[in-house]
C-alpha cells in the first residue's frame, strides 16, 4: 500500500506529493546560470556592453511577471496540466538552446522564454497545495515548497560555479531541471477530481444560485397580497437587514473578518492589495542583501567564496525554517511577524557594525530565519483573498508577481536613495535595508492583529 500524506479533507499518495514539490525545484533558478560567467563574457564577446549583461539576468524576471499573472488567469480552466507541461517544455528548451548559443542577443531572446516558461509553472508551485491541502496541512506544505525551492537554489548556486570552471556553456543545464516535473507529471493527474475545482461545475452553481433567489422574492407578494399582517412586516425586515449585513460580519476559516471588504471580481481589494504590498516588500528587504553583498564584502578583504558562502547560509537557513515552519507558528504564535521582522532588522545592523566573515554569517541567518518564516505564511494567506476556491491559484499568480516586482525594483529603489541623499558609499544600500526594516517593524507590531500580519491558531493547530 502506497504510502498516504494527510491533507486535512483525507489523504493523497506520497507520489503526488513529490510531484507537487518537483514544481518547486526551478522557480528561483532564472538568471543564475549567468552570475557566475558575467565577467568572462566580457571577454568572450568583444562587443558586449554591462547593459546587455544586466539583461541576461533581469529580463527572466521582468518576463516572469506578466506570465505568471497569465498562468494564474489560466488556471480558471481545465487545462491546468497543460499549461504545467507548456511551461516545463518552455523552461528546459530555453537552458538546452542556451548550452549551444554562441550569440549574446540570442541568450537575451532564450532568457525571455526562460522567464515565460518559468512564469507559466510558479502558481501551480503553490496553486496545487492550496487545492489539495487546506487548513495547518496547507501552512505545512507551503513551507515545504519554499523550502525546496530554497535548498534547490543552494545546490544549483554551487552546481552552477562548478560547471562554470569547466566551460561558460555548462552552467545552462542547471535550466534543465524541470524535466524532473515532466517525468512526474503521471502521478499529478491522479490528484483527486474533487481537489482540482472545476470551473465550469462551479460557474453553473452560481448561475442557478441567482434564479432560485429571484423565484422565491417574486412569489412572495403573490402570497402576502391577500393577508398581510402587521406582524409580517417587522419578520421580513430583520430578514432582510439580517442578509444585507450578513457580509460584514461574517469571518473567514482562519478567523479573520470581512467586514467593509470590497469585492473586485473574485478578490477582496483591500486585502489583495496590503497582502502584495507586504511580500514586495519582504522580498525587496531580502533580495538587497544578496544584490549588495558582493560590492561589500571585498572592500572589507573578504573573497568571492566568501560571498557565496554567506549567500548559500541564507538560503539554507530560509530551507530549514520552511521545513519547520507551522513548529515556529507553534512556537511565536501572535508574535511570528514581530519575530521574524525583528531577526531580519538585527541581521542589517550586523552587517552595518561587523566587518567580519563569521558575524556576516550570523546576519545572513538571522535574515534567512525571518524571511523562511514569513514566507510560507505569506502564501497561506494568499488562499484568502478570494471568495472562491477555483481562484486560488490566480490569487497565488498575483503574490507571486508581487515577488518578483519586488525583485526587479532593488536597484531603482536604492538609487533612489543614493540620489536623495547623495550617499555612494557600498555600506549605504545596508543603511537604506536596516531604515527601511526598522519602519516596517513598528507597522507590523501596530497592525498584528489584522489579516496581513495576523496568526491565528487555526495556521498551526489541527482541528480536533
Amino acid at each position: 500500500m502506497a504510502f498516504e500524506i494527510k491533507t486535512g479533507k483525507g489523504s493523497v499518495s506520497l507520489m503526488v506529493v513529490i510531484a507537487i514539490w518537483s514544481l518547486s525545484l526551478a522557480v528561483d533558478l532564472p538568471g543564475l546560470a549567468v552570475t557566475p560567467i558575467e565577467g568572462r563574457l566580457h571577454q568572450i564577446f568583444s562587443d558586449v556592453t554591462d547593459f546587455k549583461i544586466q539583461l541576461l539576468t533581469v529580463l527572466p524576471n521582468l518576463v516572469i511577471i506578466p506570465f505568471v499573472l497569465l498562468s494564474g488567469k489560466l488556471s480558471e480552466t481545465r487545462h491546468k496540466l497543460a499549461i504545467i507541461v507548456t511551461g516545463i517544455i518552455l523552461y528546459a528548451l530555453s537552458g538546452l538552446l542556451s548550452i549551444f548559443s554562441g550569440s549574446l542577443t540570442i541568450l537575451i531572446w532564450l532568457s525571455c522564454l526562460l522567464g515565460a516558461g518559468c512564469g507559466l509553472i510558479l502558481p501551480f508551485s503553490t496553486g496545487l497545495i492550496a487545492d489539495v491541502f487546506t487548513g495547518p496541512y496547507r501552512t505545512k506544505q507551503m513551507g515545504v515548497v519554499s523550502a525546496i525551492g530554497n535548498i534547490a537554489l543552494v545546490g544549483a548556486t554551487f552546481a552552477v560555479g562548478f560547471l562554470a570552471a569547466k566551460s561558460w556553456h555548462l552552467p545552462f543545464i542547471v535550466y534543465m531541471i524541470p524535466l524532473i516535473s515532466l517525468l512526474l507529471i503521471p502521478w499529478l493527474k491522479k490528484i483527486p477530481k474533487s481537489d482540482l475545482v472545476d470551473p465550469a461545475q462551479l460557474a453553473a452553481q452560481k448561475a442557478a444560485a441567482p434564479t432560485a433567489t429571484v423565484q422565491t422574492t417574486a412569489a412572495a407578494p403573490a402570497e402576502a397580497a391577500p393577508t398581510t399582517t402587521p406582524a409580517a412586516d417587522p419578520a421580513a425586515t430583520v430578514a432582510a437587514a439580517t442578509v444585507a449585513t450578513a457580509p460584514a460580519s461574517q469571518i473567514d476559516v482562519d478567523g479573520f473578518s470581512f467586514a467593509n471588504q470590497k469585492l473586485v471580481g473574485p478578490f477582496y481589494l483591500g486585502r489583495t492589495i496590503w497582502l502584495m504590498i507586504a511580500y514586495c516588500f519582504f522580498e525587496f528587504a531580502c533580495t538587497l542583501q544578496t544584490y549588495y553583498l558582493p560590492n561589500l564584502m571585498p572592500t572589507l578583504n573578504m573573497s568571492v567564496e566568501d560571498v557565496s558562502m554567506v549567500t548559500s547560509v541564507y538560503y539554507f537557513l530560509m530551507f530549514v525554517i520552511g521545513i519547520f515552519v507551522t513548529a515556529v507558528l507553534k512556537l511565536f504564535k501572535k508574535y511570528t511577524f514581530i519575530v521574524s521582522t525583528a531577526f531580519i532588522v538585527i541581521g542589517f545592523i550586523i552587517y552595518l557594525v561587523f566587518k567580519d566573515l563569521p558575524m556576516f554569517i550570523v546576519a545572513a541567518c538571522l535574515v534567512g530565519l525571518g524571511n523562511g518564516q514569513t514566507q510560507p505564511i505569506f502564501y497561506t494567506k494568499a488562499t484568502e483573498l478570494v471568495n472562491d476556491p477555483a481562484k486560488s491559484t490566480l490569487a497565488l499568480a498575483f503574490l507571486q508577481a508581487a515577488n518578483y516586482v519586488g525583485i526587479s525594483i532593488v536597484p531603482v529603489i536604492v538609487n533612489l536613495f543614493v540620489f536623495i541623499f547623495n550617499n555612494h558609499t557600498v555600506i549605504f544600500p545596508f543603511i537604506v535595508g536596516t531604515g527601511l526594516m526598522v519602519i516596517a517593524l513598528v507597522i507590523i507590531i501596530i497592525r498584528s492583529r489584522h489579516f496581513v500580519f495576523g496568526i491565528h491558531p487555526q495556521y498551526f493547530e489541527n482541528p480536533s
